[in-house]
């Protein structure tokens, strides 16, 4: 067998295998042989027929790519133990010729990054504040989730919430027909026309109205699209979002407090880990595009693609956890799953960057996880888990998930350090003690001072 090698870019390697005819040709009568037993022959028993009639019946050129596709995997192997090379992922395999046999193998290798000097980024960090304003905000937003509808016996406002029958019709044709249903009067939106909620401010309860809307040139039901309707309309009834006040009654039914000013007070302190918690991510962020941007990062491009498909797992769980699931998202937005993964492409080469960066980090810092932070770790998760922590605890004691747990934890040390170098924190760890020299003489007299304690 021969093979060469050339170096491509993006940290891949062009690996040329050329095999022997004999071999070729010995491996193409064992796939005539296959042929011949499976396929009937006119004038030949099943596995009789001779090589020559196989070649002229099915071609030179398909026996010997079933040739290759049963081979040439063991043939790569074979010539990678040839070479230095250590392939970083799956080769992809190109026919250059069928006569002599020669076959391409891009092998993608292992990823180059030289970080540059890193110790010198710096950027800026302010500690974040929240107003009393947000956390004033934040006190109104809950207070209205206790809001209640309750009846009303006024004429219709906006954002009221009223029960309906409607009947919608385009010249002969009934197009909306609701009994009983309840609208809430919200001007933004369009159904079942715009401009609808507007019309119904001013009706009483057991009121009728009718008037005329026009749909709009772009209505996706072409049959009405530009069309004027009428519209009959019969109100039930009306409710109204009733706000309580903010006081010390409202903060017991809100939580655990005594008085308002407990829970404004608790507010504010969620307020303040949450704006630390973002300002924090930001900084990281910022972070870690600096160390990317002044690093020299060569990777294979596939490490992109399978970026993008482990981003497409990510969203698939994240939805699933919202009861949707990728496959229903992509329903209901229109999209193929082809176009929506190539739409990660940008965040997927952006997320690989990142990655590789940190990791040469981890190497150029010697950053470390013992086995009892791993313990400690994964203890923490199972506490979060807990009722299912005892089912899982055998799954997190495999070798897979604490060698996952332990890449995490490496990561978090990786970012930790990257933030106190760029806030001007950082402090290198001291120096291993050297050990103390022993002498000859130092070993000889040791030794000696031992034996004597042994006869005594």
């Amino acid at each position: 067998m021969k093979f060469t090698t050339e170096r491509l870019p993006d940290c891949m390697v062009k690996l040329t295998v050329e095999v022997e005819p004999k071999r070729v040709q010995k491996s193409l009568r064992r796939v005539a042989q296959k042929v011949a037993r499976q396929t009937r022959i006119p004038g030949f028993r099943p596995g009789k027929a001779p090589l020559k009639v196989i070649v002229r019946r099915f071609g030179q050129e398909a026996l010997l790519q079933q040739v290759v596709d049963e081979n040439g995997q063991d043939w790569y192997e074979e010539a990678l133990e040839g070479t230095e090379l250590e392939p970083y992922g799956q080769a992809q395999l190109e026919v250059s010729s069928y006569e002599p046999l020669v076959m391409t193998f891009n092998v993608p290798v292992e990823p180059v990054v030289e970080l540059g000097e890193y110790h010198d980024i710096r950027l800026e960090w302010e500690e974040p504040t929240v107003s009393d304003e947000a956390v004033e905000d934040e006190l109104a937003r809950r207070q209205q989730e206790h809001a209640t509808l309750e009846p009303q016996d006024h004429p219709a406002e906006l954002e009221d919430m009223v029960t309906l029958d409607v009947q919608g019709y385009i010249g002969d044709e009934q197009v909306v027909d609701l009994e009983k249903r309840a609208v809430t009067l919200n001007p933004d939106i369009d159904y079942p026309v715009a401009g609808f909620a507007e019309k119904i401010v001013g009706l009483s309860a057991e009121e009728d109205r009718e008037f005329t809307l026009t749909y709009p040139e772009d209505h996706p039901n072409a049959a009405w699209a530009g069309k004027e309707a009428r519209f009959q309309v019969h109100m039930h009834s009306l409710k109204t979002w009733v706000t309580p006040e903010l006081d010390d009654e409202l903060a017991k039914t809100a939580g655990d407090f005594e008085t308002l000013e407990e829970w404004r007070a608790s507010v504010r302190e969620e307020l303040e880990t949450q704006t630390l918690n973002r300002a924090e991510q930001e900084y990281t962020n910022n972070a870690v595009e600096a160390l990317v941007e002044q690093a020299q990062i060569e990777f294979p491009t596939v490490l992109i693609e399978q970026e993008m498909d482990q981003m497409l797992q990510e969203i698939d769980q994240s939805l699933k956890q919202r009861g949707l699931g990728l496959e229903n998202y992509l329903v209901m937005t229109g999209q193929s799953k082809e176009k929506y993964r190539e739409s990660l492409r940008e965040q997927a080469h952006k997320r690989v960057k990142g990655n590789l960066a940190l990791g040469a980090l981890i190497k150029a810092e010697n950053l470390q996880v013992s086995e009892k932070e791993i313990d400690d770790e994964i203890e923490q998760i199972l506490e979060s888990l807990g009722d299912s922590a005892d089912d899982l605890r055998q799954l997190f004691s495999a070798e897979a998930a604490r060698n996952s747990t332990r890449g995490n934890l490496l990561t978090r040390a990786a970012l930790d350090t990257l933030k106190a170098i760029a806030k001007g924190e950082y402090q290198p760890p001291p120096p291993p003690e050297p050990k103390e020299e022993t002498t000859a003489e130092d070993k000889a007299e040791k030794e000696s001072a031992n034996s004597e304690e042994g006869k005594e």
